[in-house]
């Protein structure tokens, strides 16, 4: 759960590239920005950092400041958790991103906004529609009290659910209570300002309906995050080590031409608008064809009917071997087609440098 990266700081040396409005922001702020160029060939301007807040990465994500992240091998072995910590931290911000870019699709077409375009012409609310932030803030604050009912009314049903679940221990409960008020936190505050206004009417309630089947359904994506995170660390150390076991760290440590890219996709404003992921794990002397034909068969493998921690703890052999990633692959293809996310991965070689690169997509 998202719960394991609240702390502080995650000390992650890593290159956070900008997207147009990010650069625009830190240049305007004063802050300096840097040039780089990827392992993808690409040259853009960001930042690079050796720790920071998980809390501030995550609101420059949904802020759409952050279009790459690029992350060294050597850092794999020693802050594993960390990295686990990073990707989940990552993924749970892309569906923060998603429920809202969907509750707010919902706003727009609904008969209420519908409603009040047609009595307003010059200013209709639609996807691009932007309110100064600062008038906005005075006006949700003046109306604190209907912002809260917004969102106690759109968790009950879930929060609900989640009490009367006797399979879970009190902590777990927590944690996705905790999750169920995120995304509410994390909602466009235009969304609750248009909800505020029409308070009480019939509109608003459908809305309030829509917000808690909404809710739900992004609730059910929770394991995806954990999942991801654990499979690209464990294909990421399999990248690198390979087959010979006994030398295994020492390669690891040594060789400098693995890396893992993320990009994010940038958010469009409009309808159909859907949040995607794509990571890229690059060896220029993994063997391209022992790990596509590895990818091609976990990809298929027969997991019906076990859980991915029963699985785990089953197999030893695979804990000894290092290759528990490639089975993860399994479990998030299939944990994804239940919660509807498209999930792609495969693998391809570079004619010009040899390089074997794993890409795993994601789509909310």
């Amino acid at each position: 759960m998202e719960t394991s990266t609240q702390k502080g700081v995650l000390d992650i040396p890593m290159k956070v590239i900008f997207t147009d409005e990010g650069v625009s922001y830190f240049t305007k702020s004063g802050k300096k920005i840097n040039r780089f160029k990827l392992s993808d060939g690409v040259e853009e301007y960001g930042i690079h950092v050796v720790d920071f807040s998980p809390a501030t990465i995550q609101r420059m994500q949904l802020l759409d400041y952050i279009s790459k992240m690029e992350l060294p091998l050597e850092d794999v072995v020693s802050k594993r958790k960390e990295i686990i910590d990073l990707i989940k931290l990552m993924t749970y911000g892309m569906l923060y991103r998603q429920f809202n870019t969907l509750l707010f699709e919902n706003v727009v077409e609904s008969e209420l906004i519908q409603h009040y375009n047609r009595h307003n012409i010059k200013n209709p609310i639609d996807y691009r529609t932007k309110i100064n932030q600062k008038v906005l803030d005075n006006i949700l604050t003046k109306n604190i009290s209907a912002v809260n009912e917004i969102k106690q009314m759109m968790c009950q049903p879930v929060i609900k659910r989640i009490e009367t679940n006797e399979s879970m221990h009190e902590s777990e409960k927590n944690m996705y209570k905790n999750l169920a008020r995120k995304y509410l936190d994390t909602l466009d505050p235009l969304i609750y300002f248009i909800l505020s206004i029409h308070r009480g009417s019939t509109g608003y309630f459908q809305l309030i309906r829509k917000g808690q089947q909404l809710l739900a359904q992004f609730m059910d994506k929770a394991s995806i995050p954990e999942y991801l995170a654990l499979m690209l660390v464990e294909l990421l150390m399999n990248m690198a080590m390979g087959d010979d076991q006994s030398s295994a760290l020492k390669k690891l440590l040594d060789d400098d031409n693995i890396y893992i890219l993320l990009r994010l996709s940038k958010k469009r404003h409009e309808k159909g608008d859907r949040a995607r992921m794509h990571f890229m794990i690059s060896n220029q002397k993994s063997g391209f064809d022992d790990m596509k034909q590895k990818i091609n068969h976990r990809i298929t493998a027969n997991i019906s009917g076990k859980s991915l921690k029963d699985f785990y703890e089953g197999q030893t052999e695979l804990q000894e071997n290092m290759n528990l990633g490639l089975y993860y692959l399994s479990y998030l293809n299939e944990a994804c087609k239940k919660v509807h996310i498209n999930f792609e991965s495969f693998v391809n070689r570079s004619e010009t440098d040899a390089t074997t690169t794993i890409h795993i997509v994601l789509t909310i």
